[in-house]
């Protein structure tokens, strides 16, 4: 049993892109259901390559209409993270309400300090918001970024 005080979260592949998606996504927003009520708080929406023949739709937030869905049928709080690495896509996809957290795995890995170079593309330059004291020290020191 998971303890209570623990959130509880679960990845989970949602879209296989294998000809049978609509019956996949039913079948999975069917499973967050029931997992919501032994107490899941949030799923994070992704997908599989089970086999070499998938056609797989890449673009940008390719999984953002599928986790909208999952959000919207099972009510329960969704993120994803296929290929929203700008700022203005992932702060458009939270002021939508298409999901409520954007996971960041490529973005990080190009840059460990996105979460400074997005604030101030969006036109907050605020450092000391975005990041863990010791990273918002270091830019500022070394004049990568001004504080306020």
């Amino acid at each position: 049993m998971w303890p209570e005080e623990y959130p509880l979260s679960v990845r989970l592949g949602v879209v296989e892109f294998d000809g049978r998606d609509e019956e996949t996504l039913a079948e999975a927003i069917e499973l967050v259901r029931r997992f919501k009520v032994a107490g899941l708080d949030m799923v994070d929406v992704s997908f599989g390559f089970s086999t070499y023949e998938n056609q797989i739709p890449w673009g940008p937030a390719l999984l953002v209409p599928f986790a909208e869905r999952v959000r919207r049928e099972a009510d329960i709080p969704t993120s994803t993270t296929w290929n929203i690495g700008t700022s203005k896509l992932a702060d458009d996809v939270i002021r939508q309400e298409s999901i409520d957290v954007v996971m960041l795995g490529r973005s990080f890995l190009q840059n460990p300090h996105w979460p400074d170079t997005a604030a101030r593309e969006l036109g907050r330059d605020a450092a000391n918001w975005t990041l863990p004291a010791p990273y918002g020290y270091w830019l500022e020191r070394y004049g990568v970024a001004k504080l306020t």
